[in-house]
């Protein structure tokens, strides 16, 4: 409360200590300013200027009903008759009660006012005097000469011109008096005379006063105008409660009022007004300038007015106007009473809002009551004015001044907040926006999990997981599968079109083989399908210019289009054709299928069909995938359109802009059209990096058509110090492949002319097995079917283009450090297998060798370069490889067989059933030990011995390695004992090869055994020598 007090006493020192100011002014120059007694006034003291201009203040000669001129006055100095005075007159002071004879109130009428001045005697002067308000027709004489007039005053209503505006006038006089004759004429007023003082002073201070005065009325003006702009240029952008329109147009009507009101300067802005005109908007404004206060104040604060006063409000207003257009404006000063005390109540209602208001919300009240207390004041300033009380001009400005400002303040202030408050929405909204993305992206993966989980139940239950399954229940689970898999496409497309509608989707242009995209497409396309009834050709034209579009989006129109062409072709042909014209290519995919019927094709790119379900279980197999479709296809500046016959098939064909010369010059910009992104260290190069070569440097293959993409790889992995070399075709890289076997690591394009990359990863991995080279896929398309294709084909990793380098450099550092363990690995699994040598068997051969030496010393010498062949072969510490020469690991073989020989003699009998040449690789160490345990655990445990065959056969794709006893045997539980995980006695080397096998080939050994007669290890591995397939 006390913070309260102390506002309300602020605000009203702010605003009233101006006015309070001007009033002890008026009182401390009434006290020493003179006055005219008698029709004379003595100004000899008065110093013009020291002391500025005078108003002519007291008692003047009033003639009634006469309007004289100087020479009326000049007869008294030839001794002529005066004329009489009719009465002194107060001066400023209305003369209704003057110009009547029997004192009656008379306001309509004509007369003349003259004062006589003492003033010092001296050279000639120049004076002058400022008419301020003098009704209502005037006309000044000094020292016998006009000055100035306003209007026309006359003795005959027809023949006088009213007009009140303000006006002066000069004249040089000598001598020591000064004589002023003013002539009034009022037709048209309720009262009339000089209501406002006269000026009088020499033509410097006039001048000053008269500009003062201009000054006061321009700045009050140019406020009003300038604050109505400001208003009603954001009244639509705050426009809940009219705050802003209603203070806008109370800025409006008080622009008019000053406009028609003390200096009237809308006679300099609309000369030749009519002044009848002049008082219809005099009327006009001040009617409107409470009113639209009156409502300003009810919808700023929060203490409504009450409604009896409004609806008074808008009757006396609407009563005033229609007077102001329809009366005679000769009739208007009849109702200054009604207007004064409008006022009156507007203003005491405003101010009793305001306190009301303010108490029950204070803030910004030091601003609402600053604002609303200045206001008041300059309405009163105004309504002071009828009653002929002197004012300054300087109040007001002052006033006007003040209300501008702190009104700008509030309105900043409330503007600041509501545009804080639309910040805080704003940011609340894009916390919400991205809730609803993090929430549809949950739900979207929330969906496709139990989504695919369903699926691969579904997988499994068909291929027998829970027992074996009738033709009924596969088709039943086959239906479940594909209807998940559809509406996971469905998921997919949803995104996708959503983020076209909302415009989210961008393009990656850059050029674009077709040829590349259309043959992976068809490859994966053909491979998702797997149906023997249905072949896709490619029919494109020998020449056949780079596409400016985006190549993801490029295969996932084709996708799409293929896909259409699936869902309704059984058996039959797909065709994708294109044809060249002058800026652009037009692209064709073509069925043999069940076609579509005439009102179908009308509304096949539609999202949603107007058909029905019943249109849509018979033709949407496709979800939303041709709407996206021609929405991607319009994205990239193309069209598309389709034409069908029923029995007959379906054409689709879209078109897509060629690359221009501008777009298709291949330099270092081009980089940015590939979207690949260079590290920020590394300088544009134009070839070959030359860098030194790492110590455990690796050997890449990177494979790709495009030179910018194989310049950008190439110079990325010979940062990292890796030797790289390069292929522009999959058959160029198979032949590099075969002429440098220790390649590390393959990266390749999966869209290429010629040979797919589909096709090239298949023929690697006829090759070597996913461990053994690993394989990185770069592709621009991510759909589900695409990635599938990829992994099916046998790669180890992708990448969806365009690249960013600093991810590619991490996939390929995580493969080839895989290759490196796997190689580890091995390393470690041969050197465990180095370890089961056993001591006594050296012992065995070293006493074999010296029993053989008193006898057959050659033989001896044999036997010692067979056990140093075995030793050196099986301490190979250099030879640690994946893989080694078959005839390697036959060497070692032969060595240990010769020595077993020599050991046990005629109970060891040796066959070898072998290709006359044999150039395949195996793994290092997965003969020997199966040839030892058919020796020692197989043919050793019979008295009589055995025989021991070793037969490798080469088949179209596989080797086949096998060992053949003819030994006590081995039951299922020891072979299952053998193959198994667990450590047992025995047996250590075959599952060893066990182990080793399935991880590099993904099969291990095969063990055929019967109890008492033998048995047969052999293991099966895809063969590495394309000469020989």
């Amino acid at each position: 409360m006390r913070k309260y007090w102390l506002s309300v006493l602020a605000s009203l020192l702010l605003v009233c200590s101006v006015p309070l100011f001007s009033i002890l002014q008026n009182v401390m120059v009434t006290q020493d300013k003179p006055v005219s007694r008698q029709g004379i006034i003595d100004l000899r003291q008065w110093d013009f200027q020291r002391d500025g201009e005078l108003a002519l203040d007291g008692e003047w000669e009033f003639y009634r009903d006469r309007l004289l001129e100087p020479d009326d006055f000049l007869s008294t100095l030839n001794g002529g008759a005066a004329p009489a005075v009719s009465a002194m007159i107060q001066v400023p002071e209305k003369w209704n009660t003057y110009l009547s004879d029997n004192g009656t109130s008379q306001a309509k009428g004509y007369a003349t006012y003259r004062l006589q001045a003492v003033i010092p005697e001296g050279d000639a002067v120049v004076y002058g005097l400022r008419a301020l308000n003098i009704r209502m027709a005037s006309k000044i004489y000094l020292n016998g000469q006009e000055i100035g007039h306003s209007g026309l005053p006359a003795s005959e209503p027809s023949e006088s011109t009213a007009n009140n505006i303000p006006y002066m006038g000069f004249a040089a006089v000598d001598g020591g008096r000064l004589e002023i004759i003013v002539q009034v004429a009022n037709y048209n007023y309720s009262s009339g005379g000089i209501v406002q003082p006269i000026i009088i002073g020499d033509q410097k201070s006039i001048m000053e006063h008269r500009e003062f005065a201009l000054f006061v009325d321009g700045a009050t003006i140019f406020g009003f105008f300038a604050l109505a702009l400001f208003l009603l240029m954001f009244s639509k952008v705050k426009a809940s409660r009219g705050i802003t329109l209603y203070l806008g147009l109370f800025s409006i009507a008080a622009l008019i009022y000053i406009l028609t009101h003390g200096e009237k300067l809308i006679a300099a802005v609309l000369p030749g007004l009519p002044y009848e005109i002049v008082l219809k908007l005099q009327l006009a404004s001040s009617t409107l300038v409470y009113y639209y206060l009156l409502r300003y104040v009810a919808n700023s604060v929060n203490y409504p007015v009450p409604q009896a006063v409004m609806s008074a409000s808008r009757a006396i207003t609407a009563v005033l106007l229609l007077t102001a257009v329809f009366i005679p404006a000769q009739y208007f000063s009849y109702l200054e009473g009604l207007l004064l005390t409008w006022g009156v109540v507007a203003i005491s209602f405003v101010l009793y809002s305001m306190i009301a208001g303010t108490l029950q919300n204070r803030k910004n009240m030091f601003l609402m009551m600053v604002s609303i207390e200045s206001l008041s004041v300059v309405i009163l300033f105004y309504l002071v004015s009828f009653s002929d009380m002197p004012l300054h001009y300087y109040v007001l400005s002052y006033e006007i001044i003040l209300f501008g400002f702190f009104q700008a303040i509030l309105m900043t202030r409330q503007y600041a907040a509501s545009f804080l408050e639309v910040e805080q929405l704003s940011r609340r909204l894009l916390t919400l926006d991205g809730l609803k993305d993090d929430f549809m992206a949950a739900t979207s993966r929330e969906l496709r999990s139990p989504l695919q989980g369903i699926v691969n139940i579904a997988q499994t239950l068909s291929e027998g997981a829970a027992g074996t399954l009738n033709a009924q229940q596969r088709g039943q689970l086959s239906m479940v599968m594909s209807t998940g898999k559809r509406l996971s496409a469905l998921i997919n497309d949803m995104a996708d079109f959503a983020k076209l509608n909302h415009g989210d989707l961008f393009l990656q242009r850059q050029a674009v083989d077709l040829r590349s995209v259309a043959s992976s497409v068809i490859e994966v396309t053909r491979h998702v399908t797997g149906n023997p009834k249905l072949s896709f050709r490619l029919e494109l034209p020998d020449f056949l210019p780079p596409l400016e579009t985006d190549e993801q989006r490029l295969e996932q129109i084709l996708f799409n289009l293929l896909a259409n062409a699936v869902n309704y072709t059984q058996q039959g042909v797909i065709t994708v054709s294109a044809e060249v014209k002058e800026d652009y290519v037009v692209i064709q995919v073509a069925d043999t299928g069940s076609g579509l019927p005439p009102e179908r094709l009308r509304t096949i790119f539609d999202a949603y069909d107007p058909q029905g379900a019943s249109a849509q279980k018979l033709y949407r197999e496709n979800g939303l995938g041709l709407s996206i479709t021609q929405k991607l296809v319009e994205l990239n500046g193309g069209r598309i359109e389709g034409e069908s016959t029923p029995g007959r098939g379906t054409v689709f064909r879209f078109t897509l802009p060629v690359l221009n010369e501008q777009t298709a010059f291949l330099g270092q910009d081009y980089l940015e059209i590939t979207g690949w992104e260079t590290a920020a260290s590394a300088e544009p190069v134009s070839g070959e990096l030359e860098l030194q070569l790492s110590e455990d440097c690796c050997t890449i293959l990177v494979v790709d058509n495009d030179p910018v993409s194989l310049l950008v790889l190439s110079n990325a992995l010979r940062l990292e110090r890796h030797l790289v070399v390069t292929a522009a075709s999959g058959p160029e890289a198979l032949m590099m492949m075969q002429e440098q076997p220790d390649i590390d690591l393959v990266i390749m394009d999966w869209a290429m002319p010629g040979m797919p990359g589909l096709v090239l990863c298949q023929a690697i991995r006829e090759r070597f097995i996913l461990s053994e080279l690993p394989l990185l896929v770069l592709t621009s398309g991510n759909r589900p079917e695409n990635i599938q294709a990829i992994f099916e084909a046998g790669a180890n990793d992708y990448l969806i283009q365009p690249v960013e380098l600093r991810e590619f450099r991490a996939r390929v550092q995580t493969l080839l450090d895989m290759r490196k363990l796997i190689r580890k690995s091995v390393e470690t699994e041969i050197a465990f297998l180095q370890a089961q040598i056993k001591p006594h068997f050296l012992y065995n051969a070293l006493n074999a060798i010296i029993s053989v030496c008193p006898d057959d010393p050659d033989k001896a010498t044999d036997l010692l370069l067979d056990l140093s062949m075995y030793l050196r072969s099986s301490f190979d510490f250099q030879n640690r490889g994946q893989t080694v020469p078959v005839e390697k690991e036959l060497e070692l073989v032969r060595s240990y067989l010769a020595l077993e020989k020599a050991r046990f003699d005629d109970r060891l009998n040796i066959e070898f059933d072998l290709p006359e040449r044999i150039r395949e690789l195996i793994p290092p160490l997965s003969i020997q030990p199966i040839v030892e345990n058919a020796v020692n655990h197989g043919l050793m445990q019979k008295e009589a011995g055995g025989t021991v065959t070793l037969s490798i056969r080469l088949l179209a794709r596989q080797l086949v390695v096998a060992v053949t006893d003819d030994g006590i045997g081995m039951s299922q539980e020891r072979i299952a004992e053998v193959l198994s995980e667990e450590r047992t006695e025995g047996g250590i080397g075959l599952r060893n090869i066990q182990r080793r096998l399935l991880k590099i080939y993904g099969t291990g050994l095969i063990i055929e055994s019967v109890p008492g007669s033998g048995t047969r290890i052999s293991y099966a591995i895809p063969r590495t020598d394309p000469v020989l397939e």
